[in-house]
Order: C-alpha cells, then sequence, then structure tokens
C-alpha cells in the first residue's frame, strides 16, 4: 500500500542527478545569498559545535560549513539526494566529518537527542512534511538547549494567483482555510500534499512548539522569475538585491514572498 511520502521520495529521487543545475545561474545564486545571509549570524562559533542539515537536498548549505570544518549531519528522505551529497562531499574531501542518514523529518530517532547547537531545513522540507508539527518537534528534540533552527517554507499568499487564474474555487478555498496546496509535479503520481504558511500561522505553530522566533522574513518578496533577464547583467543583479533586502523584511512585504525564512530558538524541553 503506498505511504504518504511515497510520491515526495520519487520525485526528489528522480531529480536529485540534476538538481543542481535545475537551480543554478544569478537569479538562483542571489536567492542563495539572501538565505545565506540569513543564516549567518546564526552559525555557532565553536567549530566543534555538531550540525544538522535535515532535508539536506544535494547538501547547499550543509557542506558550506562542512568545508569550514564543522561536523555535519545531513538526512534526507531521498536515498539519492544522500548519494549527490556524498559524492560532492567526497570530491571537496569532508566526508569524514559528515554523517549520511536517510530518514523522515517527522522521524529523526536516529539522530541524537539534545545534540545538535544548529538545524538547518532550508528548502520546502517543513511544507512538505506530512505534519509540519510533529517535524518540528522532532527538530525540537535533537537541538540542545538553546539551539537553533534556521529553516524556510512555503508563503500561502503566493499561491493564490495560481488557484485564481484557474478560477479553481475549491482549491483556493483550501489554501485560504487551511493553507494546503499540492506540488504541482509534472507526473501526476509525483504530486503529493503541501503545507504552506503565513507569517502570523507560522509564528503560532513555532511558539506552539516551544521555539523563540529570532528572525523572519520573505524570500524573495521581489519578483525574481519575472525578473530574471535582469540577473544577467550584474550590476543591475547587485541592484535588485539591494532592494530586496530592503523590503524583505518589511512585516507589510511578507505576503508577496514565494517563501518565509526563519531562525528559531528551542526553548527548555
Amino acid at each position: 500500500m503506498p505511504g504518504p511520502n511515497d510520491a515526495n521520495q520519487r520525485y526528489h529521487d528522480r531529480v536529485a542527478p540534476r538538481y543542481d543545475e535545475i537551480y543554478r545561474g544569478p537569479r538562483w545564486e542571489a536567492w542563495y545569498e539572501l538565505s545565506w545571509d540569513g543564516l549567518k549570524p546564526h552559525i555557532p562559533a565553536d567549530l566543534r559545535a555538531p550540525v544538522a542539515d535535515l532535508g539536506c537536498g544535494t547538501g547547499k548549505y550543509g557542506l558550506r560549513l562542512a568545508k569550514s570544518g564543522y561536523n555535519v549531519t545531513f538526512s534526507d528522505l531521498s536515498r539519492e539526494m544522500l548519494e549527490v551529497t556524498l559524492r560532492k562531499a567526497a570530491e571537496i574531501g569532508v566526508e569524514t566529518a559528515c554523517e549520511f542518514i536517510q530518514a523522515d523529518v517527522v522521524d529523526l530517532r536516529e539522530l541524537r537527542e539534545n545534540h545538535f547547537a544548529l538545524a538547518i531545513a532550508q528548502g520546502d522540507v517543513l511544507s512538505f512534511a506530512t505534519s509540519p508539527p510533529k517535524a518540528l518537534r522532532e527538530i525540537h528534540r535533537l537541538l540542545r538547549p538553546g539551539g537553533i533552527l534556521v529553516a524556510s517554507v512555503d508563503q500561502t499568499y503566493a499561491a493564490l494567483t495560481h488557484y485564481a487564474e484557474k478560477l479553481d474555487l475549491d482549491g483556493l478555498q483550501t489554501l485560504i482555510q487551511r493553507g494546503d496546496m499540492e506540488w504541482l509535479a509534472r507526473e501526476k503520481h509525483e504530486r503529493f500534499p503541501v503545507h504552506t504558511f503565513s507569517a502570523e500561522d507560522l509564528q503560532q505553530l513555532l511558539a506552539k512548539c516551544r521555539f523563540e522566533l529570532l528572525d523572519l522574513f520573505g524570500k524573495t518578496v521581489l519578483p525574481f522569475k519575472a525578473m530574471e533577464e535582469a540577473f544577467a547583467d550584474e550590476a543591475r543583479a547587485r541592484r535588485i538585491l539591494a532592494l530586496e533586502k530592503k523590503l524583505c523584511r518589511k512585516p507589510s512585504a511578507l505576503g508577496l514572498a514565494s517563501h518565509l525564512q526563519f531562525a528559531a530558538r528551542a526553548l527548555e524541553k
């Protein structure tokens, strides 16, 4: 009988070998710069502090930290994503500082409890989880008291246009009332549920799961995809990024963002 994560895993196993190529180019470099800027203040000063890259994909963030000297545990639902990350770790000579565990973010029992100083869950890890509250409770369990989670999620109101243009009122109602939609993979058998978050819903969930919100910003407020041509020119790309950085933390602008990135501290158990 198909499991709740089969389509999710099937999709990510298929795209893993070309995932880095899909998200390559000047527009995505600007995206990653914003993401790293939000992560950087929360990187532990002590290189001995253990880090977890959860739903690591091809290891974009965790490998950068491993290269700097941190011990990083990588986990992902997709075995093929982990294989790509392992190969990249070997190529840059950091595989001995890394651990690789295939795991669902709602069941991280193979990772050490009260151990990690920093957990990263970039991309759509929490949005793709079958239960975002359960995933957050699992991450809280892994973090030492005061440990930091830096993650990003899909933002609800970015999807309004998709349903409005199709005149799909049922989908629109589900999105608005529950934040639920579907990952729109080309192949129907690879589609799976996605949970989106408004800024308010995200803040409430973090508090419920015993996290203190430290930072929250939109990623991105400006429509980078529509502006892709401009990113080919370095001067224009820097100008767009500077404008984005002025906008992305304005509370009134968060509803325009495709994603929300946050940093949160784990409160005592």
